[in-house]
């Protein structure tokens, strides 16, 4: 072997041992759980980034979580994160970051910059999950709940299907959410976390949004019923009333489907929405009548809680649903875009219920 060779290979071998340098041990990492990016009082530093890292504790048990909270006011969120690793001694990884919270006030402003950083930073997960923070992200992150087992865990479960899934809490990806942010017909909505009087969350309400900024806040009754509409939500009820008599029911099966065309001349949306459900509240004596009239009474209240609900996002002038989006697809043209924005201002919605009673969800 000549001179020459063994020369190339020496270096190519000191190259390799070289190259893994770079690497950070585990134990020299501070793995961020959680983001939160709020509206500053700076206006040369209008952004407030608060992160939450995660400290390592041999303890899993409720109780036990131990996190660390930084809190930076920078011009830009990418100079932040990087301003940031001059206050902590370890390597911040967001390869574990599954929940980005963002201030209310910064998402009723303008949430583009923070979506731009998000996507294009390599090491943040597209299945994080990102929710609006009320009032802001900072207080949330610096909530400790008693019954939290590991850092982050409790926001983790409130929006992953092995923990809590309520039929008021609406769940976004990050991969969702960009796509919503950038589709014609087609708007984004994020969840919205608050905190309790005691030390813990609430996400009971949806926003929605369009493309730069927050137009409308569901209430919970209307996030329940946006779930159920947009998604097939079968975990949820809903209360309905008969003959002066509260009810409430809890749905075990739902489809929906609409199209969009000409009815009585208008352009309409229609849509069929099927449901079975059996009783959870009611009088006693309604187990002996006939369920016919009480379930053509509960459809009629359904679709017009429907018609209203849909009303109120048109008149915000949002489509988290994706009606321009079926439009553009229905109505091929260079065109149909620009017509669709004509149409949905003054879009009629026609939503025919029909609601089956499988039991009384008695015992017999």
């Amino acid at each position: 072997m000549s001179s020459a060779i063994r020369a190339i290979l020496t270096i190519a071998v000191f190259g390799l041992l070289i190259s893994g340098c770079g690497f950070k041990d585990i134990d020299k990492r501070f793995f961020v759980v959680a983001l939160g990016i709020d509206l500053s009082e700076n206006e040369k530093k209008p952004y407030r980034l608060t992160l939450q890292l995660a400290v390592p504790s041999p303890k899993i048990e409720p109780g036990a979580s131990k996190t660390q909270i930084e809190t930076i006011d920078t011009q830009s969120v990418a100079e932040g994160v990087r301003m940031m690793k001059a206050y902590v001694d370890k390597e911040l990884d967001f390869g574990h970051c599954k929940v980005f919270l963002i201030g209310e006030k910064l998402a009723r402003q303008d949430y583009q910059n923070l979506l731009e950083w998000m996507t294009r930073r390599r090491d943040i997960q597209s299945v994080a999950d990102i929710a609006i923070g009320k009032p802001d992200a900072e207080s949330l992150l610096k909530v400790k709940p008693v019954s939290e087992r590991y850092p982050g865990n409790t926001l983790f479960l409130s929006f992953g299907s092995d923990g809590t899934e309520s039929s008021y809490t609406y769940v976004e990806s990050l991969s969702d959410f960009s796509r919503r942010a950038s589709e014609q017909g087609l708007d984004p909505l994020m969840p919205v976390i608050a905190k309790d009087k005691r030390e813990s969350y609430v996400i009971n309400r949806t926003a929605l949004l369009n493309k730069k900024r927050v137009k409308l806040m569901l209430t919970p009754a209307e996030s329940q019923l946006y779930n159920q509409l947009a998604s097939d939500f079968t975990k949820s009820s809903m209360h309905g009333m008969f003959q002066g008599m509260d009810l409430v029911v809890a749905l075990t099966e739902i489809h929906s489907k609409y199209r969009i065309g000409k009815h009585d001349g208008e352009e309409t949306v229609m849509m069929d929405i099927k449901m079975k459900v059996v009783f959870e509240e009611a009088p006693k004596g309604i187990y002996n009548d006939q369920w016919r009239p009480i379930e053509k009474k509960l459809s009629e209240e359904y679709a017009k809680s429907c018609v209203a609900l849909l009303r109120k996002i048109q008149k915000a002038g949002v489509d988290p649903v994706g009606f321009g989006l079926r439009y553009r697809a229905t109505h091929p043209g260079k065109d149909a875009w620009k017509q669709w924005q004509k149409i949905y201002p003054t879009i009629k919605f026609v939503v025919h219920a029909n609601i089956i009673i499988e039991g009384t969800g008695l015992i017999k």
